[in-house]
């Protein structure tokens, strides 16, 4: 199958008007600098003093301005590089492990996806502030830090965000030249290199910066690989003390076995099956016989982000940003989609008698899309008191071809199977082919009053469009839309009853289109958007001089959810989940010499009214599903000479169920992790060995909605990497 790709995005009316106001504005302002300092958007830089320190990072994610980490009103976890590097992380879900009410998904295989506060984040991605909700698998090699702003944060960013959202922050150029390159080999014949260099280009107002990463690798599960590519250059031009338009290109390319693990032992009440993973080697794979040819998902995704900062006036300041990509995603896999016994009857506990049920299906999409935002900060006094006003607007064209062909394949034996591929002139069972555009138009208004030395108010709201049609392009030729027009609130206070010490409440509301996804089913197309509300209550700390900071917080998030008529197939937005828990975090240095990160969640879910699922199977009062109970992560690291260091990290997750339904279950875990470095002035060398007891556990659940197939996605067992750095 072919497709007829969508025109190239191009620059749309408002794009044109932002470049002209930063035009002007900077021929204005160059050569007539303020006569005060200004205050821009930071620019990250790598190697400060007290960068062996694994104290998170400043955020402005919250309030998309340089607020005191005590004068925040939300839960912001914060993971930057310093602390993911020394762990060898190499995904975004490594990363994620340690910040507290985050629990992984397989994505079905061909993307980042996890759940936050008991609630999936599938399209709740961004970077540098703008939505980068497309389906893939991120690379870290050009990220200096990355934030989840926990609860729904609709009222600065939009649609999505009922449980959090995650913010990748991208390195920047810096006018300090520095770099580094690295090498890292591991035992499943895993490779992988990065390269970092900043600095200012000659005497000029421009600085660079170029990042770049290769990795090819094996894996534990039969027929896994992974190749990828990643170039990140940018350029900075700062003409004057008072504007810088920076430019970013980014192109990934990501070529890896689409695997979703192992077929769970589930099935409708009254098979026997136990609902639990089967006793099967880890390694064991049910698609192709070739997976590197026919189980593979190559995902490309090619993006321009134009972003300019002004200060207009020393309490006036102007921040533009375009960002154009392109994605395309070719996805082909068998997978398993049900065990069942060939002879009938009720399963006894032989595993030699189960047979699993397989699919194979081909996805081939094409997505262009244009984001702007224009923002306006203001800082002054009225009414007798200070203010800190942000005002922006938000446009956005989304356009998608997507063509997906589903097979019936050949079952194949739980215990030996023996992997066949469908024949080439076989039917397909089911065929679409459809054209999705979706707009978005979105205005926020944030305003930070300080009512007195000791109490901050935050109050904001977002009114938002967002329009989505879609037409098939094979019979029946079927034309659905889907319209939203929702407005978002938020309020928050702060008592700062001290330098060290705040103690906040806040509550929002966010919503989630039934279109979020740029898809529309038939039975979802008159559906209103789902609305979550949400009230938290905090304190945080900075302790140690500051060298330490933690933040607790009790939070309480409702949402609707849909309901399916078991007579009609319609869907309502009738049910409710609910979430409440508790999360605690600290970062920083406990003496000189000891740096410690760790995250505690205690998380109470439930579907409060749920209604039938798609099996027929009562919902109300289940858990949703990969939630767990409670979840813990640690990491350490301690300086026995200024040369040589150790390190040690933790992470444990509660039980989960791997649905709504909660057939199955996967039982909590805990795993062990231990690290070595050793620095030479500019060489730097680690060793890192996972999973040190060589545990067997299930990490997540892949493919299956309930009782009719699930999988599940066995945990890594002990793996040893080393990584040679050298610093210029």
């Amino acid at each position: 199958m072919h497709f007829t790709l969508p025109a190239r995005p191009c620059f749309s009316a408002a794009c044109r008007i932002i470049i002209l106001i930063s035009i002007s504005l900077g021929s204005s302002y160059a050569d007539e600098p303020s006569g005060e300092p200004i205050q821009m958007e930071a620019y990250s830089v790598t190697g400060s003093a007290d960068s062996d320190s694994l104290q998170a990072p400043a955020s402005r994610s919250g309030t998309k301005s340089d607020t005191p980490f005590l004068d925040v009103p939300q839960t912001v976890d914060v993971v930057g590089r310093n602390v993911f590097s020394l762990e060898g992380a190499r995904s975004l879900e490594d990363v994620l492990s340690n910040v507290a009410g985050v629990s992984p998904s397989v994505g079905d295989g061909q993307r980042d996806q996890v759940y936050i506060r008991g609630f999936v984040a599938t399209y709740d991605e961004y970077v540098d502030g703008v939505r980068d909700s497309e389906m893939y698998f991120r690379d870290l090699s050009n990220i200096e830090q990355v934030e989840v702003l926990k609860g729904p944060s609709a009222a600065l960013y939009g649609r999505g965000s009922s449980g959090g959202l995650i913010n990748r922050i991208t390195r920047k150029p810096s006018d300090t030249p520095s770099g580094d390159i690295s090498v890292t080999a591991g035992s499943w014949g895993d490779g992988r290199s990065e390269i970092d260099a900043t600095g200012p280009l000659g005497s000029s107002p421009l600085t660079y910066r170029f990042d770049g990463a290769a990795e090819t690798s094996g894996g534990f599960r039969d027929e896994y690989f992974l190749q990828r590519l990643h170039l990140s250059p940018s350029l900075a031009w700062t003409p004057s003390r008072d504007a810088r338009l920076l430019v970013q290109l980014d192109g990934l390319t990501d070529r890896r076995l689409d695997d979703l693990g192992v077929p769970a032992l589930v099935g409708m009440p009254g098979s026997g099956f136990p609902g639990t993973a089967p006793d099967v080697p880890i390694s064991a794979y049910y698609g192709s016989p070739d997976g590197r040819q026919a189980d593979y998902v190559l995902a490309q995704v090619f993006s321009a982000t134009a972003t300019y900062d002004q200060a207009i006036a020393h309490d006036l300041s102007l921040h533009a940003v375009t960002r154009v990509e392109h994605y395309a995603l070719d996805r082909n896999n068998v997978l398993p989609t049900g065990v069942f016994l060939p002879e009938g009857g009720v399963f006894d506990g032989d595993l030699s008698d189960v047979w699993v049920a397989r699919s194979d299906r081909h996805i081939l999409r094409h997505e262009n899309d244009l984001f702007e935002q224009l923002e306006v900060s203001w800082e002054g006094a009225a009414a007798g008191v200070a203010h800190r006003v942000l005002l922006g607007t938000e446009l956005a064209r989304q356009t998608a071809n997507t063509n997906s062909l589903q097979y019936a394949d050949a079952p194949v034996s739980l215990v030996d199977p023996v992997l066949t591929r469908r024949p080439a002139d076989e039917a397909p069972s089911s065929h679409t082919f459809n054209a999705v555009a979706a707009s978005t138009c979105g205005i926020y208004l944030q305003d930070q009053v300080t009512l007195a030395a000791q109490w901050k108010l935050l109050v904001g709201a977002r009114a938002d469009y967002f329009s989505v049609d879609q037409n098939g392009r094979i019979a029946p030729y079927t034309a659905l839309s889907n319209t939203s027009r929702k407005a978002s609130p938020r309020v928050g206070l702060v008592w700062e009853a001290s330098r060290h010490f705040s103690v906040y409440a806040s509550a929002s509301r966010s919503f989630q289109p039934a279109a979020d996804g740029l898809s529309i089913a038939v039975t979802s197309a008159a559906l209103a958007p789902q609305e979550t509300q949400s009230v938290e209550v905090g304190v945080k700390a900075s302790l140690a001089s500051d060298r330490l900071t933690a933040t607790a917080s009790v939070f309480d998030l409702e949402r609707d959810i849909s309901e399916t008529n078991p007579l009609s197939g319609a869907l309502t937005n009738a049910g409710l989940q609910r979430s409440r828990g508790i999360e605690v975090s600290t970062s920083g240095r406990l003496s000189r010499a000891w740096n410690v990160t760790a995250a505690y969640t205690l998380l109470g879910a439930r579907i409060v009214d749920g209604g039938l699922d798609a099996a027929g199977v009562d919902l109300n009062g289940r858990r949703p599903g990969l939630v767990p109970r409670s979840g813990a992560s640690l990491f350490t690291t301690y300086a026995l000479t200024g040369r040589f260091g150790i390190g040690a990290g933790a992470e444990a997750m509660g039980q989960r169920f791997t649905s709504n339904d909660d057939f199955v279950s996967i039982p909590g875990y805990a795993t062990f992790a231990a690290l070595a470095y050793f620095r030479a002035g500019r060489w730097e060398a680690r060793l890192r060995l996972d999973n040190l007891a060589d545990k067997r556990y299930i990490d997540t659940a892949g493919e299956g909605t309930d009782a009719t197939g699930q999988t599940v996605m066995p945990g890594a067992p002990r793996h040893v990497s080393a990584t040679v750095m050298l610093r210029f």
